[in-house]
């Protein structure tokens, strides 16, 4: 064969014919905006694509010809560059047309095209430096003059040096089609079985041609190192087409086991994808040689151990074993394992398990180990027999397989004489695996120690001695009260692992239970002092995990009830009240906040003087002033997560929190449900429940409260029919709730939600502020955290269930971008996606309303309101019209329309936006908060554009005491224009 890639001379002309009529088509379909559409007409099998209709029309019987020396003769190419021209300046426009040209080729190609398909394979083969195909092309001259026509220093210089890029090449000296095109297009046309024959032989023999780590190509190629003797078919890749291969000869008739084994070896060892394929099952053509993979995978366990290591190594990572691959297993047999066992009692020292590698050398061994010794689950019978064959190892040989072998361990242990402990290991292996913050169920782990007996001891002790589920085995000997002279030091310094740790340690007394719950309550603002925002983040994380830990270790149902407990036995009875010569001090609650009115001589002081403040008389009456400020915000905070988890209140409970006055004042003002649906109020002594019957009025007599009540969540108010009847009582007895609850916005699924399934797009591309998301977000549990291109925020809802917002615009960290675009929004259970409509309702509904908050508070483009905060607000707006005695207002939708003496409005109640009526836009700046007109809103959130809404409609109603100018002045020329 020549040393070069030629062409007849029938074979140029073709060439150049073809050439001129394509570079005029090309141009006339990219002018036109159809390249793309014309060359997925082609790969859809679309029978009248345009380009192969204009193909035929022109070419008629010699089409396949024509095309075909074009493509498979890129030198020759005068005026179009090659997809391997690597200059940024025309490789755009030669990957259009060598996509085009491909799907042309696959659907055209016939045996002329195969034939010279094969023969180009051959002699790049044969020829893997020939240089020909990296000389300079014709069209480079052309490109170089047009460059010099437009553009002028130091531009033309930058221009000129980019197209140089396009002679240099990766890997091989050839253009488009590459071995590897090539390859795959025999494979992908209707290629012969003889063809298929060829191309076979062409991989297994390369015509007998080699390089190795003399190899040197042209000059123009870069990235071409071989790194040992090898046939040019594996080092050009094509090796790696067999999977492709066996598809084509699959589309000939069945695939025989002894020419599946021939693709084992033939890719080997640059890649298993065939192996993989009989593995998994998963491909049609090879699902049925599963036991011809598992047969050559396992030559490769009884090789001499280095050689063994070497392939099982290698093989692993082709098979895509890494340190997050989990519990997926691609083997099945116990003579894996056995085989694992053989090699560990054959090395003189065992590597670390695949997560604890340190050096490239133990990744090897830990990858293979981690292969074979894992396999797939074993039947009863499979089990004993493992256990049999493994009781012939030694007992450290064991223990280290232990390390390795995670999915039949409870094999290895009962080998060992360990089989009491398996239970308590699985234990430890999903602790070490787990969030850090997770609950660690100490029951269930006292139940497995009690089970292990003297082998959970041991089994604790040997895994104490290789450091091995270092963070499990700390936590257990915390539980098991074993002492840490370290942990005191520890705490000074904020260590998260030793924050979450003393919350699961033994308690000694009450006063011990005092001092941790404090010391977790005020980690995260002492963290705040000394680091920055994501670690002060990981403080507080680890001491909510760590208060969740230690209320289960003192007894309580969670936290809340710790929290409450604590309260009610440290608050002492004392007076409200403090009197001293002229001046006296009192202590009473306002609107769920404690206040101090200070009098002297019987005048009202608008503030305590310097002097009293260090009255050691008045230190207990300030002493529980900033008690009840503190209790004020953990309790609202408390009570608002009751209402949104829907957990009930016994009456004991709430007999306990009787006794604290900041708790019975929230509670009175909640409406809370009984176990049959029934709304109403809590007394004074929360002992005793008044209904609200439908019309919203309360009964006149109180029954007892003898069974659990929840925070009736607005949720459950619409689902009962009771929302209306809660939102008239709230105005008319002028009830201020610490929260949201009656005109709380609600969530439920939306028809395209539903008809999703799985994923939610209310706020897909919404522009936020990153400062307002990360603050609301963190305010409302929510953490954010991901890799590049994958970050999300997530919120867990119940302890298998969690709410996940993709943020598609992150790619490091939140706060890189003044703004970023919300995602899709998903739930998971136990990590794995759930549908939409198992998600908690109430659950569901919080975090749309997190998210909408988000939205309402940092949008970076608009100020647009969701329908859900807006039906809130006409709610609301319409609720508090007959307590303002506004009779020419009138709603209509999401308006307000307000007949005034000098004209007529439309206010917009989710903007605030004014209309007059029919003239125009009327703009009326808010005023400051100082300076708003007080209206009395049934919640104390801060809800600023409500309370814009409702001042703009006060002022509105009564248009004719309105004396700014420039709103008179606007009015009167709307009123002019209509």
């Amino acid at each position: 064969m020549s040393e070069h890639w030629e062409a007849s001379a029938t074979q140029r002309a073709r060439v150049q014919r073809f050439e001129a009529w394509l570079l005029g088509y090309v141009q006339e379909a990219k002018d036109a905006g159809r390249l793309d559409d014309d060359e997925r007409a082609i790969r859809n099998g679309d029978a009248d694509s345009p380009f192969c209709s204009a193909l035929q029309q022109t070419f008629g019987n010699e089409a396949e010809q024509h095309l075909t020396d074009f493509f498979m003769f890129p030198v020759l190419h005068e005026s179009i560059p090659n997809m391997r021209a690597r200059a940024d300046r025309v490789w755009g426009f030669a990957r259009d047309v060598n996509d085009l040209l491909t799907e042309a080729v696959k659907k055209w190609g016939r045996d002329y095209t195969c034939q010279l398909a094969l023969q180009r394979l051959r002699h790049q083969l044969s020829h893997p430096a020939d240089a020909t195909e990296c000389a300079a092309p014709r069209w480079m001259d052309a490109e170089r003059a047009l460059i010099r026509a437009q553009y002028a220093e130091p531009v033309r210089s930058h221009q000129i040096a980019d197209l140089k890029a396009a002679l240099t090449r990766s890997s091989h000296p050839f253009l488009e089609p590459a071995p590897d095109t090539l390859a795959q297009l025999i494979c992908d046309m209707k290629s012969s079985r003889a063809t298929l024959d060829e191309l076979m032989d062409l991989m297994e023999r390369s015509c007998d041609t080699w390089v190795d780590e003399q190899f040197r190509p042209p000059p123009q190629v870069e990235d071409c190192e071989c790194t040992g003797r090898m046939r040019t078919a594996e080092f050009f890749g094509l090796t790696e087409q067999a999977d492709e291969l066996a598809q084509a000869y699959a589309r000939q008739g069945p695939l025989s086991a002894e020419w599946v084994k021939r693709l084992f070896d033939l890719e080997w060892p640059r890649s298993a994808r065939v192996v993989g394929a009989c593995l998994s099952q998963e491909d049609d053509v090879l699902k049925d040689f599963q036991p011809e993979a598992l047969d050559w995978v396992y030559g490769h366990c009884v090789k001499p151990l280095t050689e063994a290591i070497t392939s099982l190594g290698q093989l692993a990572q082709e098979l895509g074993v890494d340190y997050e691959s989990g519990e997926r297993r691609s083997l099945s047999g116990i003579r894996f394992v056995v085989a694992g066992a053989r090699l560990l009692a054959q090395m003189p020292s065992p590597p670390p398990i695949l997560g604890l590698v340190q050096t490239d050398a133990e990744r090897s061994a830990a990858r293979a180990l981690k292969l074979i010794c894992n396999v797939q689950p074993l039947s009863a019978a499979e089990s004993a027999d493992l256990v049999a064959e493994l009781r012939q190892f030694a007992p450290e040989v064991l223990l280290q397989l232990l390390r390795h072998c995670r999915a039949q361990a409870d094999e290895v242990l009962e080998a060992h004489g360990w089989g009491s402990a398996a239970p308590l290991y699985r234990f430890m292996r999903e602790r070490e695996r787990a969030d850090p913050n997770e609950y660690f169920d100490v029951p269930l782990l006292k139940e497995h120690l009690q089970r292990a007996g003297q082998p959970g001891e041991l089994l604790l002790d040997w895994h104490k001695k290789y450091k091995h589920l270092k963070v499990t085995v700390y936590r257990i000997n915390a539980v098991r009260g074993v002492e840490d002279k370290k942990l005191a030091g520890m705490l000074g310094k904020l260590s998260q692992e030793h924050i979450r740790v003393w919350g699961m340690v033994p308690l000694r007394d009450t006063a011990d239970l005092r001092e941790r719950f404090d010391f977790f309550k005020g980690a995260g603002k002492q963290a705040s002092k000394l680091f920055g925002s994501e670690r002060s983040a990981n403080v507080r994380d680890a001491a909510a995990a760590a208060l969740v830990q230690l209320a289960h270790n003192a007894g309580f149902a969670d936290v809340t009830e710790m929290e409450w407990s604590l309260d009610a036995t440290s608050q002492s009875a004392q007076d409200w009240t403090w009197q001293q010569d002229d001046y006296a001090v009192e202590l009473s609650l306002v609107r769920f906040q404690p206040q101090l009115q200070v009098r002297k001589a019987g005048k009202a002081l608008k503030s305590l003087p310097p002097a009293l403040k260090k009255d050691a008389g008045l230190a207990p009456l300030l002493a529980q002033l900033d008690l009840l400020k503190d209790q004020s915000k953990r309790y609202r905070i408390a009570l608002e997560n009751l209402m949104v988890s829907g957990r009930a209140l016994a009456p004991d409970q709430l007999q306990e929190l009787s006794n604290l006055p900041m708790a019975r004042q929230l509670l009175t003002a909640l409406y809370l449900q009984t176990p049959d649906g029934g709304l109403g109020l809590l007394d004074d002594s929360l002992a005793q429940l008044r209904l609200l019957d439908a019309d919203g009025a309360l009964a006149d007599a109180a029954r007892p409260v003898e069974l659990p009540l929840t925070i009736a969540h607005v949720h459950s108010m619409l689902a009962t029919g009771r929302l209306i009847a809660c939102q008239r009582h709230a105005v008319q007895s002028s009830l201020v709730q610490p929260f949201k609850q009656a005109f709380r916005e609600c969530y439920v699924l939306t028809p395209a939600e539903r008809e999703a399934r799985d994923v939610s797009r209310r706020f897909e591309g919404r522009r936020v502020k990153t400062s307002v998301l990360g603050a609301i977000l963190s305010a409302r549990g929510w953490r954010i955290d991901g890799s590049d291109f994958d970050f999300v925020a997530r919120k867990r809802l119940a302890p298998d269930i969690a709410v996940e917002l993709s943020l598609p615009d992150v790619y490091q960290f939140l706060t890189q971008e003044e703004a970023t675009v919300l995602g899709e929004i998903s739930f998971t259970r136990q990590g794995e996606p759930m549908a939409l409509e198992e998600a908690p309702p109430l659950g569901f509904s919080e975090a749309m309303r997190d998210l909408d908050l988000v939205i309402t508070a940092g949008a970076a483009d608009s100020d647009e309101h969701s329908a859900e905060v807006q039906h809130a607000r006409v709610a609301l707006v319409g609720a508090l019209l007959p307590s303002l005695g506004l009779k020419n207002v009138s709603l209509e939708g999401h308006h307000a329309i307000i007949q005034g003496k000098r004209a007529s409005y439309r206010l917009h109640l989710g903007t605030a936006v004014i209309h007059v009526i029919p003239a125009g836009y009327l703009c009326i700046v808010p005023a400051d908060k100082a300076s708003q007109k007080a209206v009395a809103l049934p919640f104390v959130d801060d809800d600023q554009r409500t309370s814009e809404v409702l001042s703009k409609l006060l002022l509105l109603s009564a248009d004719d005491k309105i004396k700014d100018p420039s709103i008179l002045a606007q009015i009167e020329g709307r009123v002019a224009q209509a």
